[in-house]
């Protein structure tokens, strides 16, 4: 099985690896992994990471002055029992051994806190003494503590990338959409394009209709045709006899339905004559116009309307 036959199986592997998962999902993930060549490959690699981490930890060392304090502290208390009157108890060496015990603890404990900037307990005083037992959890605890926080730390880090390999990889697969999206619309102009390129083929005149002058005094003529081809719906229109441009004036045609008005193209005549060619949607137009504009720029009809016809 490859990553493309079960994405969402693949897409557990961290989680799995970091205990994130429910029973049911880790069997369904061990036995994914049973034949997922790839997943298997990246476990290998995470597990070899993880079991790097503990010695990324740098170990801190004991510091000298600390050696001699605890050193000096037995062997003055070695001085000490030397010195005094020999106790006469079955059990007197072993209270000395003891005694000797407690003294090193304690000056170990003075020096550690010391150094981890706290203060220094006061010396209980003899009667007082705690067992040596009920003292020691507070140092495993700070032990304890310090290697959970470590730990958390971690787990928490691998969460972190976990999730943003997660996020990484829905960003791959929707970049890969927009990719085979955009080939899509590159092939599709690309047809478009090589079709305009190409002759005329199968052209039929759907409609010839003869272009009147719309007001008196007008001498010109012309002839609009509406052509099918592959290519789509085309308008020719042809006039002849136009009135003379003067400055910046041109000739305009508009395709009309009801209000609305929709520009066709402009053309500047010669001698008289002009010619237009204009592809558009077949939309059920009833009219088609020619106006003289004052220039080439207009989105509506300004000027006066010279040839026009119902199609």
């Amino acid at each position: 099985m490859n990553r493309q036959e079960s994405p969402n199986l693949c897409e557990w592997l961290e989680l799995y690896m970091l205990g994130g998962l429910s029973q049911s999902e880790r069997e369904q993930m061990e036995e994914h992994l049973s034949h997922c060549g790839a997943c298997k490959k990246e476990r290998e690699d995470l597990q070899a990471v993880m079991d790097l981490l503990p010695y990324t930890v740098e170990p801190a060392p004991i510091p000298d002055g600390m050696k001699k304090r605890v050193l000096g502290g037995i062997l003055n208390n070695e001085a000490d029992h030397s010195a005094a009157a020999p106790f006469t108890g079955a059990n007197g060496p072993n209270e000395q051994a003891r005694d000797g015990y407690r003294a090193a603890h304690d000056s170990g404990e003075a020096e550690l806190q010391k150094q981890a900037g706290g203060t220094v307990p006061e010396p209980v005083q003899a009667g007082e003494h705690e067992p040596v037992s009920a003292r020691r959890p507070a140092g495993r605890r700070s032990r304890t503590f310090v290697r959970w926080a470590a730990g958390t730390g971690i787990t928490a880090a691998a969460l972190i990338l976990g999730w943003i390999n997660v996020q990484l990889r829905e960003d791959v697969r929707s970049l890969k959409g927009l990719n085979a999206s955009l080939q899509q619309s590159v092939s599709s102009l690309q047809g478009q394009l090589t079709l305009a390129g190409q002759p005329s083929q199968a052209s039929k005149a759907n409609k010839v209709v003869k272009l009147n002058p719309a007001v008196e005094g007008i001498v010109a003529e012309g002839l609009a045709t509406v052509v099918i081809d592959a290519k789509g719906t085309h308008l020719v229109v042809q006039a002849e006899k136009l009135p003379e441009l003067r400055d910046s004036q041109a000739f305009q045609v508009w395709l009309i339905k009801g209000e609305q008005k929709v520009n066709a193209g402009t053309f500047l005549p010669q001698g008289g004559t002009g010619a237009l060619y204009y592809t558009f949607e077949p939309r059920d137009y009833d009219t088609v116009a020619i106006t003289l504009e004052p220039d080439a720029g207009g989105t509506q009809p300004r000027g006066t309307l010279v040839l026009a016809a119902k199609i």
